[in-house]
C-alpha cells in the first residue's frame, strides 16, 4: 500500500514540518555529569562498554555488566540513567523504575530522568505519576510536548493551556511565561499562536538560545524557513554547539532540500552530544532520502540504543521494515513505538498500513480507527479515507 507523501517523510523534516514537536530537544541542553574522581573504569568507558555490547547484539550481557558497575557508582548518574534504559528496552520496567528512582535520589532535579519516568508512567497508563515526573522536568520542550499529549488524553487540555495563557497574560514582561505558552501552542500545532508568544519571549530575553531554538522550529512549522535559518543561526553566533539549535537548524536545511549542509550540522551535534538521539533520526532520514535505507536504519536502532522512548525513530524504522516487506520487524517495532506513546497516529496509521500489506483487514480496521483521531491532520484525513476503501 502506497503511503500518503506527508505520512512517508515520517520523523526526518521532521519533526519540526510534520511532528510539530521537536525530537525529543530539551529547552537548553546540558553537558553529560562528570564521571566521579574515583570511578574505575571511569562512567565513559562504562557506558561506552555497555553500548558496545548492546550493538553487538549482547543486551543481556551489557546490562549485566553495567549494573555491576552502577552497584559501585551509584552516583555516575549517566550511567545510572543509562542502566535504566537499558532495563525499560528489555521490558524489566520495574527494574527501570527502581533504577530512575535511584538517581532521584542522587540528584533529585535530573530532569532527562524526570522525562525518563514520565515517559514510562504514559505508556503504562499511569497519567497521574506522568504528570508529576513531565512537571518535574520543566521547561524541557520535550515535556511540554508530552504534558500536552496527556491532558489531551484526560480530556483537561482546555484548562491545562488557559492557565499558562493567564499566566502569560498576567505577566508580560516575564519570557518564562510567554516561553511556556508559545511551546505550549506550538505542541498543539497552533503554529501562528506559537511564533507570537516566542517572538515576545525572545524580545524580553533575545539571547536566550532556548527561546531562539523553539522559536526557529515554529518559524519552519510556518514554512518561513529563511526567518527559521537566521533565527537559529543567532543561537549559534553565541553558542557554537547548542545541540537544539544545530538539529533544528539541520532540519531547516532539510526543508531547503539541502541535505549535504545538514549532515555538516548533524555531525557536529552528534560529535558534540554523542548521549543523544535526535541527530542520529535525522542522519537516518538522509540516508533514507538518498535510498540507502539500510544505512537509515542502522542511524533509527542506534537513536534507539540511545533512548528507548525515541518515538520518531519508531515511526521512521517502522516505515522503513514496512516499505521492504520485512513485516514482522515493521509490526515490532511500531508496537514498541506504541508502548512508548500509546495515543500516536502516525505509528497508528503506519501499522495499519503493515495489517493491509499482509491482509490482515480487521486488524487494519482498528489501526486506521485510532489513527483516524489523531492530532495531526493529514494523519487523521488519510486513516479515515483508507478505513473507507476498507470498508
Amino acid at each position: 500500500m502506497e503511503l500518503p507523501l506527508a505520512i512517508r517523510l515520517g520523523a526526518g523534516v521532521l519533526a519540526g514540518v510534520l511532528l510539530g514537536v521537536p525530537a525529543r530537544l530539551c529547552a537548553e541542553p546540558s553537558p553529560p555529569p562528570a564521571p566521579a574522581a574515583s570511578a574505575a573504569p571511569s562512567v565513559v568507558s562504562a557506558v561506552d562498554a555497555a553500548r558496545k555490547r548492546v550493538a553487538d547484539g549482547d543486551l543481556a550481557g551489557a546490562t549485566l555488566h553495567l549494573a555491576a558497575y552502577v552497584a559501585t557508582n551509584g552516583r555516575d548518574v549517566e550511567a545510572a540513567r543509562y542502566l535504566g534504559d537499558l532495563y525499560y528496552r528489555a521490558g524489566d520496567t520495574a527494574a527501570a523504575e527502581r533504577t530512575f528512582r535511584a538517581i532521584l535520589r542522587v540528584d533529585p532535579n535530573d530532569q532527562a530522568t524526570h522525562d525518563r519516568l514520565g515517559g514510562m508512567y504514559a505508556a503504562q497508563d499511569r497519567p497521574a505519576e506522568a504528570l508529576e515526573q513531565f512537571q518535574l522536568s520543566l521547561p524541557s520542550v520535550t515535556a511540554y510536548g508530552h504534558l500536552v499529549e496527556l491532558h489531551r488524553r484526560l480530556g483537561d487540555l482546555a484548562t491545562f493551556e488557559a492557565g499558562y495563557r493567564r499566566a502569560a497574560d498576567a505577566s508580560p514582561l516575564d519570557a518564562g511565561s510567554q516561553y511556556a505558552i508559545g511551546v505550549i501552542y506550538r505542541a498543539e500545532r497552533r503554529t501562528a499562536d506559537a511564533v507570537v508568544f516566542l517572538q515576545r519571549a525572545l524580545r524580553l530575553s533575545p539571547r536566550s538560545c532556548a527561546i531562539l531554538s523553539e522559536l526557529g522550529s515554529a518559524l519552519i512549522d510556518a514554512d518561513d524557513v529563511s526567518g527559521a535559518v537566521t533565527t537559529l543561526q543567532r543561537c549559534l553566533d553565541g553558542d557554537p554547539n547548542n545541540y537544539a539549535a544545530l538539529v533544528n537548524l539541520a532540519d531547516a536545511e532539510i526543508a531547503r532540500e539541502r541535505d549535504a549542509a545538514a549532515r555538516k550540522l548533524l555531525d557536529r551535534a552528534h560529535g558534540a552530544y554523542p548521549e543523544r538521539p535526535e541527530a542520529l533520526v535525522d542522519l537516518g532520514y538522509i540516508e533514507d532520502d538518498a535510498g540507502r535505507w539500510q544505512s537509515a536504519i542502522r542511524y533509527y536502532l542506534r537513536a534507539i540504543e540511545l533512548d528507548p522512548l525515541a518515538r520518531e525513530a519508531y515511526v521512521d524504522l517502522g516505515y522503513d521494515y514496512g516499505q521492504h516487506r520485512l513485516f514482522t520487524l515493521a509490526e515490532a517495532a511500531l508496537l514498541k513505538g506504541l508502548s512508548v506513546s500509546p495515543a500516536d497516529g502516525r505509528l497508528h496509521y503506519l501499522l495499519a498500513v503493515t495489517y493491509v500489506d499482509q491482509g490482515k483487514r480487521d486488524l487494519a480496521r482498528g489501526e486506521f480507527r485510532r489513527a483516524a483521531s489523531s492530532d495531526e491532520p493529514e494523519v487523521a484525513r488519510a486513516a479515515s479515507r483508507d478505513l473507507s476503501s476498507l470498508q
